[in-house]
């Protein structure tokens, strides 16, 4: 819990550094949810700006431009399959929702299950593909599960504070306008980036370990 509430400063701290930025790539990113189409590469564009940001690289909107571009299909092809999962649960609950029996009960419970899951496993789906050499959604999906699974105390603390701000920002709106992506993309990526350098920095210290017993 600890190391979740640390990630969650850090990424205010990085946000608050570059507040007027970060702020009106927010809103460009909730203007960019109306035409629909252009959701899907707005999100994965604010995931690698964030990517930037946490690098120290320096942004601007040159770069949030350029992010959108560069990512544009690939998130395409993400958003068709986020949403097909999540309209087939929708419609799976709407069309069957009058069914009775304990039968349509534990359907209903695994619907709700996958659903859950689905929802998890692509908050961080964007730092992983990001990071990676084989960007098949496939496999991003699976190391976005393997890492909360494994990472379980991180992981969900980040999750169920995260799901509690976005509930907050959708009633409340202005969040949502102002904060809401660039807050959940900087603990999205602090987290898997973090675990990455964790997992390079016990690998090389392996290989230092391996040739010395060799030598």
């Amino acid at each position: 819990m600890s190391k979740s509430i640390k990630i969650i400063g850090r990424a205010i701290t990085l946000w608050w550094d570059e507040l007027f930025l970060m702020m009106l790539f927010n809103i460009i990113w909730l203007a960019l949810q109306v035409p629909i189409i252009t959701g899907p590469p707005a999100t994965a564009a604010m995931f690698a700006i964030a990517r930037h940001r946490i690098k120290g690289d320096y942004i601007d909107p040159r770069l949030g431009w350029n992010a959108l571009r560069r990512m544009f299909l690939p998130s395409l092809k993400w958003g068709l399959a986020y949403l097909t999962v999540i309209g087939l649960i929708v419609f799976n609950f709407w069309s069957y929702r009058e069914a009775a029996g304990l039968g349509w009960t534990i359907f209903r419970l695994l619907w709700g299950m996958i659903g859950v899951t689905w929802l998890i496993a692509n908050f961080f789906y964007w730092p992983f593909w990001l990071n990676q050499s084989d960007q098949r959604i496939s496999t991003t999906l699976r190391n976005s599960m393997v890492f909360i699974i494994r990472n379980l105390s991180l992981s969900l603390p980040l999750i169920v504070i995260c799901s509690a701000f976005a509930i907050v920002s959708i009633l409340t709106t202005l969040p949502l306008a102002t904060v809401l992506m660039a807050w959940l993309a900087l603990i999205s990526t602090l987290a898997v980036e973090e675990n990455l350098k964790e997992l390079r920095n016990s690998s090389d210290l392996e290989e230092a370990q391996t040739e010395k017993t060799t030598l």
